[in-house]
């Protein structure tokens, strides 16, 4: 019987640690077994020792390296063997873009006349492909979105994923995000976006039905890295509450410290999306590469 490392918790600070060990994140969108509340998102068995027979896998299961799960994450010691099983659990959104038609598996695409997407290589674990979104200046978008489905006021959201530039930005890159669109179409909006100081966590918004929202901007990782792959969590918790904090958010970089930040922004009572790419453009040309996505919103 294969060994479930990871149990969902019942706190968010444990939300993220939990989606971190998804660095090679199985492919899959599972519609049958126990309920989230009560089961891992994403379960890392031990497939047997060095030289054994690999097993044979589901539909939503892939093999990644040891070397991957170790790496990403502290909390975790990582399966015997060469390489532990990745399993997207119900309710949890999970692609690694292997499938021949990788964005039909999306809720819709996002193409600016500068923006264009495509699916080559290389992979940040065992596959053979990634997201590559383009980006030709600033105000172009080209990006994946996956929809969550509708959350109202208290509701739990994480989004995992690698991703990588190509090369330091002008100004900024805007990564993945996490996004409430309310039923106006207004939009807001958490996410990533690479500097040439290092990774942020923004926040931004298009109205707020509440009082004292404020976008935000915190750096949450001092080494941009271009070229590199890094592995993300974003997870986001609301409180329901219509003056700030709305909420807090908490971020791990490459397996780094717990980074909690305060939720400045209504994050909530709307349809939840997922959104891989790139979601706004640098000044200069831009390429960003996603991978690896695990995508999860789940209300009360």
């Amino acid at each position: 019987m294969r060994r479930a490392l990871l149990e969902m918790p019942a706190s968010l600070a444990l939300v993220a640690s939990l989606a971190m060990v998804a660095a090679g994140c199985a492919q899959g969108s599972v519609t049958s077994g126990d309920d989230l509340s009560g089961d891992p998102v994403i379960a890392l068995s031990d497939p047997g020792p060095p030289g054994a027979k690999l097993p044979e896998l589901g539909s939503n299961e892939r093999l990644i390296p040891i070397a991957v799960s170790a790496s990403a994450t502290k909390h975790l010691a990582p399966a015997a063997g060469p390489f532990a099983i990745a399993t997207c659990k119900k309710g949890a959104f999970c692609d690694d873009f292997e499938e021949a038609s990788p964005a039909t598996r999306w809720t819709s695409t996002v193409l600016t006349p500068g923006g264009a997407i495509d699916f080559p290589g290389p992979s940040s674990s065992l596959g053979a492909h990634a997201l590559r979104a383009v980006t030709s200046g600033a105000g172009d978008a080209a990006y994946l979105t996956r929809d969550g489905g509708v959350v109202g006021g208290q509701w739990v959201g994480v989004l995992e994923l690698a991703l990588r530039v190509d090369a330091l930005p002008a100004v900024a890159v805007g990564g993945p995000e996490l996004a409430v669109i309310d039923a106006s179409g207004n939009a807001t909006r958490i996410g990533l976006a690479v500097r040439p100081a290092g990774i942020a966590l923004e926040q931004h918004f298009d109205s707020c039905a509440g009082s004292g929202c404020s976008a935000r901007s915190d750096l949450v990782s001092n080494e941009p890295k271009p070229g590199e792959w890094r592995q993300v969590v974003l997870a986001v918790e609301t409180y329901g509450t219509t003056a700030p904090p709305f909420g807090r958010i908490e971020v791990l970089v490459d397996g780094g410290d717990l980074i909690v930040l305060p939720l400045t922004v209504m994050l909530s009572d709307g349809r939840a999306e997922a959104r891989a790419g790139i979601t706004s453009g640098d000044t200069a040309p831009a390429t960003a590469r996603v991978d690896d996505v695990t995508f999860y919103a789940h209300g009360p």
